[in-house]
């Protein structure tokens, strides 16, 4: 990667009062390293500060959303990457004073889940897999998957997938009531972005601030957790197998250590 490549992309409809930001490194499934994950915080409050934005369209750029945390980067220090990036993410979108609108191009992989279900409103492709990841790599859940999926799924899939990994479908998350399946997401958000921004806007916050107090006072604290335990595992030999033989493209050898 160059320094000075653009890895998040902001366009901004001022007239129509919404914004688009895209995830910018096609060629990795726009996976997130540190630098890219800075940016979009940065990128998410200079659109949470600008008064003249009220919807937000998150996407990614080619033929994924994003496919989570890039390990083929060395990964110096996980808890680093939560704090100043993927829970700084979470947070911008999740207690932001716009609405959040998740147009889902493609996979969704580890990280990436917790991002697209902390917007608001989601849109997807029938054929968008979204994959937990972490386990293949020996790590639990991190940027809020697990907080998110026990929350908003009653079924027991949803504690398999944090315990265990695994995948899930487009059709199976709108089975249970997290998106819509469209044909062009894209185009879908925009529709629906306008159409908020230019409703009774005030009262939609007040609704998305009510919801946030029943379903998400605790969602810092979880966070806190969510940093102590991957720090640890972070430190584990399996771990260190787990990125070895991502690398390097084969099974991993675990021995639970």
């Amino acid at each position: 990667m160059k320094s000075g490549d653009i890895m998040i992309k902001v366009e901004k409809y001022d007239d129509e009062k919404y914004a688009i930001i895209a995830i910018s490194r096609p060629e990795k499934l726009n996976a997130i390293n540190f630098q890219t994950g800075y940016e979009l915080v940065q990128k998410l409050r200079e659109v949470n500060e600008n008064p003249n934005i009220r919807t937000v369209i998150i996407t990614g750029e080619g033929r994924a959303f994003c496919s989570g945390a890039d390990v083929s980067e060395e990964v110096e220090d996980i808890g680093r990457d939560l704090k100043l990036s993927f829970h700084p993410i979470i947070k911008e979108i999740r207690f932001s004073n716009k609405i959040y609108i998740a147009a889902i191009n493609g996979v969704v992989a580890g990280a990436c889940i917790g991002i697209v279900l902390s917007t608001d409103f989601r849109y997807a492709k029938k054929e968008t897999r979204f994959i937990t990841a972490f386990q293949r790599i020996g790590l639990a859940p991190d940027t809020g998957v697990a907080y998110f999926l026990l929350k908003h799924v009653k079924d027991q899939k949803a504690y398999e997938l944090t315990v265990l990994g695994g995948e899930f479908s487009a059709e199976d998350a709108e089975k249970w009531g997290l998106l819509k399946i469209v044909e062009d997401p894209l185009q879908e958000a925009k529709k629906f972005a306008k159409m908020i921004a230019n409703g009774p806007f005030q009262s939609y916050i007040g609704g998305k601030k009510q919801a946030n107090f029943v379903l998400y006072s605790d969602l810092e604290r979880f966070l806190d957790y969510e940093l102590s335990i991957q720090e640890y595992v972070g430190t584990t030999k399996d771990f260190r197998e787990g990125v070895l033989s991502f690398r390097e493209k084969r099974e991993p050898k675990f021995k639970g250590i």
